[in-house]
């Protein structure tokens, strides 16, 4: 049987940047686990079997950025929110992970960002996440002035489309002390609590290195074809394409795929608005939130609820 990545890279041949099959696909924890190899120094000497391990399952796609409520709780919590008109901004995928030596000490987001240039600096939106991620802790990980147990928040960004200059490029931005006057130091765990990395592909047959870098502009491509994918991953960078179904299986995935496939084939015969308005039916029966189904869609909330109510279905 194929694993879920296998079926997602499938499902995705003429959707890889739609933004639900591209979250799913990196989502997956042996992506994840090269991602943080490749970008953290946190896990720079650990082996992608150390750091699955490390790697709790993650959120996809549905946990607010800006929901003033904190549903940033981050083991096994999702968005609870039933208020569907409040936030617009959700995480593509945040988890949690250890390293070997400490319990569930980072908070990780990871965010795909086709538009390089969106109208404003993806750092700025980066520190912002951060920020969010950070202040969200509280009442959550720790509560009054217990600040000792702030968790560091690390948001990726990965970039397939930058400019040729800055093809394949990783950059990572961080706090760092500086001694002004005098020797006096601090522990590194105590101001080192944000990190941004930004992550730029490139053309996948221009690079040969068994890195990260190679492995996402694989994953992400336009150009290479499914069963190409597959036998990329599986080869060069021992990802398994097939296997038993696993207990972290992302479940929001088939849910979409389900939708999307029978909206795309619908559409086919019917025209592409009747194709979008099949998928917007699915994922309103899924109980998806509307804010994330406008996002994915590009569809207006006032057209999703028109659509909702010709369907009788009801919302909040």
């Amino acid at each position: 049987m194929d694993t879920a990545l296998a079926r997602d890279i499938d499902y995705s041949e003429d959707k890889i940047r739609y933004d639900a099959a591209c979250r799913n696909v990196l989502a997956d924890k042996h992506i994840l686990a090269w991602i943080l190899k490749g970008t953290l120094t946190e896990y720079k000497n650990s082996t992608i079997e150390e750091i699955i391990k490390c790697i709790e399952p993650p959120e996809v796609g549905n946990v607010r950025v800006e929901d003033t409520n904190a549903p940033e709780r981050v083991v096994g919590i999702s968005d609870s929110d039933k208020n569907l008109f409040e936030g617009e901004i959700f995480y593509d995928v945040r988890f949690s992970a250890s390293t070997k030596d400490t319990l569930s000490n980072l908070i990780i987001n990871i965010e795909e960002q086709n538009d390089f240039y969106p109208g404003y600096p993806i750092l700025k939106r980066a520190t912002y996440y951060c920020g969010r991620m950070i202040s969200a802790q509280n009442g959550t990980i720790f509560s009054g002035q217990d600040y000792g147990k702030l968790r560091k928040v690390v948001s990726i960004w990965i970039c397939p489309n930058p400019p040729k200059k800055q093809e394949y490029t990783i950059l990572r931005y961080a706090t760092k002390e500086e001694q002004v006057i005098g020797e006096s130091k601090r522990p590194i765990s105590e101001y080192d609590l944000t990190s941004i990395i930004l992550i730029n592909l490139g053309n996948p047959m221009e690079r040969k290195e068994k890195d990260v870098l190679r492995l996402l502009s694989v994953l992400l491509s336009t150009e290479i074809e499914p069963k190409n994918k597959k036998e990329i991953l599986e080869d060069s960078f021992k990802i398994p394409m097939s296997a038993k179904m696993s207990e972290e299986v992302i479940k929001m995935g088939s849910v979409f795929d389900e939708a999307v496939i029978r909206g795309f084939n619908r559409g086919k015969s019917e025209g592409k608005s009747e194709g979008k308005s099949e998928v917007i039916v699915e994922l309103l029966n899924a109980n998806q939130p509307i804010e994330f189904i406008s996002k994915v869609t590009k569809f207006s909330k006032e057209k999703i609820a028109e659509i909702a109510l010709k369907n009788g279905i009801a919302l909040g």
